[in-house]
Parts: structure tokens; C-alpha cells; sequence
């Protein structure tokens, strides 16, 4: 028997594997990274709503963990993200 819970970001994945992606959510991701990979500094989440979508809070948790598994992004800290720098080479960003 499996006692290990799962974290946020696990649980998160967990639901976003079995939703199907679309154009918009693709328009979405990539706004996030392209934000995220342009900023001099570490984002929250309320800054990339402020910035760039009208999304939800844990939505955007979604994508950030699809861009975190997928190396694009890192944890800075708890509530903050950045680019990694596979994503400012994808966006030109020195």
C-alpha cells in the first residue's frame, strides 16, 4: 500500500494529463512562458494574471507545472517562478 501523498504540484499534473489540449490552451501556455522568460525577475502567479490572462489562479498553477515538468520554468521559491534557460534561448532573452 502507497502511504506517500502527493504533492500540489503532483495533484495538479495528475488533472491536467486527461484534459485535452486546445489552440487557446496552447495561446495561454505560451503567453505564461513568454511572460515568465521576459521578466528580469521571479513572477508569481498574480503577476502573470495581472500581466497576461484573466485566468485562474489554480489554472495557471497547471501550466506552470506542465512548463515546470517540461524544464522551461523553475521554482524560485514557493509562491514564485523563472525561466529557465532553455526558455530565454527559445524567446532570445539574454
Amino acid at each position: 500500500m502507497n502511504t506517500k501523498k502527493d504533492s500540489v504540484d503532483d495533484r495538479m499534473l495528475k488533472l491536467h494529463i486527461n484534459v485535452p489540449k486546445t489552440a487557446e490552451q496552447f495561446e495561454v501556455r505560451l503567453g505564461v512562458l513568454r511572460y515568465v522568460a521576459h521578466a528580469n525577475q521571479a513572477v508569481s502567479i498574480a503577476d502573470i494574471q495581472t500581466a497576461e490572462t484573466d485566468k485562474s489562479a489554480p489554472l495557471i498553477r497547471g501550466y506552470l507545472t506542465d512548463l515546470l515538468q517540461l524544464g522551461y520554468v523553475e521554482k524560485e521559491s514557493i509562491w514564485t517562478y523563472v525561466a529557465t534557460e532553455k526558455a530565454r534561448q527559445l524567446f532570445g532573452v539574454k
